[in-house]
């Protein structure tokens, strides 16, 4: 009777392969790769979540140049459709370009220090 311990022992080790440890000890090998395989999704594969981090960041940024072009755009839409400032626009475009002057107004052109050539 006092062997029982023994023999309940021997009969569980010879049923279920050892004890858990031992199982433990033969999967030593999956812990490096799952390491590997957690770089690999996090820093450096396609859909890494570095990538998809750094892709976020750089979506804030296009819609924040995507904003701001919205409202330039909306600026000169404004100008365009007013009648006083379409006219202003053409005026200025009128006196830089072809060198347009009101009566009684002076031009005086100086020349660029890239112009002397």
């Amino acid at each position: 009777m006092r062997d029982i311990g023994a023999r309940i022992q021997r009969y569980r080790l010879s049923r279920y392969g050892g004890a858990p440890v031992a199982q433990l000890r033969r999967l030593r090998w999956i812990w490096p790769l799952f390491a590997l395989w957690l770089a690999y999704a996090g820093l450096l594969g396609d859909h890494s979540w570095f990538r998809i981090w750094r892709l976020s960041r750089e979506s804030g940024k296009i819609q924040e140049e995507l904003r701001a072009t919205h409202l330039e755009l909306e600026r000169v839409e404004h100008q365009l459709r007013d009648a006083g400032a379409r006219r202003e626009m053409g005026e200025r475009t009128l006196r830089e370009r072809s060198g347009f002057a009101r009566p009684g107004e002076i031009i005086y052109r100086v020349p660029g220090p890239d112009s002397a050539r």
